[in-house]
């Protein structure tokens, strides 16, 4: 009579029994996480396009203070003229206006420095140089092109 562990099947579907032993070595494992190479290559990756976006991002910013600061000046750049042809109608003929410096403006923090010098063309106007500055720092967008001022149409002659 053939021992328990080595009956076989029949075709019936009788169970196999094992044979004593070691018991059977399991199958290789799949893998189930990441390796550390994954995981530093994934984090390198994600580290280059974080600093890429960081970089736009503050390129963003500043352009966005430099665009309103742009428009604060052009808004000032008209009262800056104004300020210019008050300075040259307060003076008597001939004789050149007095430079102003850092005069406030409408805008809090902006100042404006105008100096004056004779056309260069022999007529008796004077040409003005504006300068706005912000918060005593000349602005690069605050240089104003020159601007021929006369005291009046009576001057001309």
């Amino acid at each position: 009579m053939p021992a328990a562990s080595e009956t076989r099947s029949s075709r019936s579907g009788a169970r196999r029994s094992r044979p004593p032993g070691p018991p059977a070595v399991p199958a290789a494992r799949t893998p189930r996480g990441f390796t550390l190479i994954e995981v530093l290559i994934a984090m390198s990756l994600l580290l280059v396009g974080g600093v890429s976006i960081l970089s736009v991002f503050t390129l963003a910013v500043v352009h966005r203070v430099e665009r309103d600061v742009e428009a604060k000046v052009d808004l000032l750049r008209p009262e800056a003229r104004s300020v210019a042809q008050d300075a040259v109608d307060r003076t008597k003929a001939g004789t050149p206006p007095a430079p102003i410096v850092n005069a406030p403006t409408s805008r809090p923090g902006f100042t404006l420095s105008v100096t004056f010098a004779r056309s260069p063309n022999g007529d008796p106007a004077w040409v003005a140089q504006c300068v706005l500055s912000y918060q005593g720092k000349e602005l690069r967008q605050g240089r104003l092109p020159p601007m021929w001022l006369t005291r009046s149409a009576l001057d001309l002659r």
